[in-house]
């Protein structure tokens, strides 16, 4: 017979036995026996007993090598160690015991643990300090991992250095009473060491081994080796990657960004603008779809079976919110590449530019979806210089509408064809950024009027195509088209003429308002070379002048044109109509560039 014998007979005998007992497992699977026979590691015998050898062990513990090749077991037992480790940091440290996003009960905070301690980061007490001061203190010296200070840093550098002496002081100060007071935490922490050799390097690398027919040192290798390295990088991945690139739909004014390649192989966490605007929900993003966020499923499944409990999220009113934000965002883009490039720029040389602010600018333009640049610029080079007449590109005289949009419906006036032919464009023909624009203007109109905002909210925001598409490519270009349009129209026929009584442009706040301080036309018909576009230039009524002064204070635009505080009053005092504070009724013409003075 080929099975062992139960008495003790001769030893060559036996060793013969155990020889064509391995001959008909090897039937079964040859190269898991041969990987076992090439093991420096040989197992025990246990002759005379009914206990079967190791060797047969897998067959009965371990259904999977019934269903998978001996080459396919490794990266399979791989995966799932490195999925039990990003659960215990995702939906364990970082989302249960970090943000209190959910509830979990016992047996799941011990299943966290576990699965945190496969990791093999720090202990969760040091991991929940360390990010709370993090998402407290982000890009600043009080965080451990400040992005700002490169990708090396953000990503590994911080684990290789000391801790910034602000970073240590702002670690004193967070509340970490919740933490000490859970028990899987106590414990975790008084057994760190050996919870972290044992589920980090021990079982996995045993259990291949064992169970698996794997060799020892290969089980070593891949587990003690590739899978932590690979686990540990994904996690930090988080920290520079997911800080440094991607979109902003939710908050523009912060580093973390949108990043799916993150999220995929960070379980998840790659959603980190929308993280960092709502750390409190339990999904990390927004949509928490399943195929790139795992630890939402897996919650959901405990949320199932009640251990996971009181799930977090906001509200889908405070994320449409948050998504009308990038609406008004991309149109006020698309408002500061006319006021500021087209117009107080490019048009009236208002202040110098550098190359990086004037590719800014023409981007921004196009966004806008209006004439190419060259055109823009003379036809309001023609407005100015021959306001109100038959050259005037959108004469008001001939009434509202036609001021409005109807000059854009019709052929122009021959004389206003004629006049444009002897405006001086030469210094918007030298510039390369103007040159580049009217070259590609059809295919960056396309881009970046329709495509770009249609598909950033359809692929990143979870927007329908077809609700994206209305909302960008019909609502927010009619919007910005006619918020233009009201500067020809009804700031040129409603309004007080504090500056010049004689002409059509008027002072009208709702103007200002909505066309990012264009509405100011009495007084930038006076003084059309002013980089404000106003007397005051407030912020909050003439936003466009906010963003120079930003741009000003970075060197990028410089030469910053105004007039002179004694000339304004001289013009007040001669020729306003009476309804400025501190004017008298006059009139003035345009007044000559050559009265400027320049404020830097």
């Amino acid at each position: 017979m080929n099975g062992r014998p139960r008495g003790g007979g001769a030893r060559s005998d036996g060793r013969r036995n155990r020889r064509k007992g391995t001959r008909t497992f090897v039937s079964f699977t040859s190269s898991t026996t041969a990987a076992r026979a090439r093991s420096t590691f040989p197992r025990p015998v246990f002759p005379n007993s009914g206990i079967p050898e190791p060797q047969t062990c897998p067959r009965l513990l371990t259904p999977i090598s019934l269903f998978f090749s001996s080459a396919a077991r490794l990266p399979i037992a791989g995966f799932f160690v490195g999925g039990c480790a990003g659960f215990g940091v995702t939906g364990g440290v970082h989302r249960l015991w970090c943000h209190r996003s959910y509830k979990a009960k016992l047996p799941l905070r011990i299943i966290l643990m576990c699965c945190y301690s496969i990791a093999g980061q720090n202990t969760i007490y040091d991991w929940v300090r360390d990010h709370r001061i993090h998402h407290k203190y982000s890009e600043t010296n009080g965080d451990p991992h400040n992005a700002n200070r490169g990708f090396l840093y953000a990503h590994v550098g911080w684990l290789m250095l000391r801790k910034h002496p602000e970073c240590i002081k702002k670690g004193r100060l967070i509340d970490m009473s919740d933490i000490v007071s859970d028990p899987v935490v106590q414990f975790h922490h008084k057994n760190f060491v050996l919870m972290k050799l044992l589920f980090c390097f021990i079982l996995p690398t045993f259990i291949p081994w064992y169970f698996l027919g794997e060799t020892f040192l290969m089980s070593f290798f891949s587990q003690c080796f590739v899978r932590y390295v690979l686990s540990l990088n994904f996690t930090w991945l988080v920290n520079s990657a997911a800080h440094l690139y991607g979109n902003h739909p939710y908050d523009e004014r912060i580093n973390p960004a949108e990043n799916r390649a993150v999220s995929v192989v960070a379980m998840g966490e790659g959603w980190h603008n929308y993280h960092h605007v709502f750390p409190w929900d339990y999904k990390a993003a927004e949509l928490g779809n399943y195929s790139v966020n795992v630890t939402t499923f897996w919650l959901d499944v405990f949320a199932k079976i009640g251990w996971a409990y009181d799930l977090k999220e906001p509200s889908k009113d405070l994320v449409r919110r948050t998504i009308e934000k990038y609406g008004f965002f991309v149109g006020g883009c698309a408002g500061f590449g006319v006021t500021a490039g087209a117009h107080r720029l490019w048009t009236h040389r208002a202040y110098k530019a550098k190359l990086p602010l004037r590719i800014i600018l023409m981007c921004c333009y196009c966004l806008s979806g209006q004439n190419s640049l060259f055109d823009w610029v003379r036809d309001h080079r023609i407005h100015h210089k021959y306001s109100e007449t038959d050259a005037d590109p959108h004469n008001s005289n001939r009434g509202f509408f036609y001021a409005h949009v109807g000059w854009l419906l019709i052929r122009k006036h021959p004389e206003c064809i004629k006049k444009g032919r002897l405006i001086d464009m030469s210094d918007v023909l030298a510039d390369p950024v103007i040159q580049f624009h009217q070259r590609y203007f059809m295919a960056l109109k396309i881009l970046f009027t329709f495509l770009v905002p249609s598909m950033v909210p359809w692929l990143f925001l979870g927007e329908p195509l077809y609700l994206s598409f209305l909302a960008n490519c019909l609502l927010r270009y009619v919007l910005t088209l006619n918020f233009t349009w009201l500067v020809n129209s009804a700031a040129h026929i409603y309004g007080n003429k504090p500056y010049d009584s004689r002409i059509r442009p008027a002072e009208n706040r709702a103007v200002s308002i909505v066309s990012m301080g264009e509405g100011w036309h009495n007084y930038h018909h006076v003084f059309p070379w002013d980089y404000k576009a106003a007397e005051m230039g407030h912020y909050s009524v003439n936003v466009t002048t906010f963003w120079l002064d930003v741009f000003a204070k970075i060197g990028w635009a410089y030469d910053l044109k105004e007039p002179s505080k004694e000339l304004v009053r001289r013009t007040l005092e001669k020729y306003g109509d009476g309804t400025h504070i501190t004017a008298p009724i006059g009139h003035l013409k345009e007044v000559p560039e050559q009265e400027t003075t320049k404020s830097r």
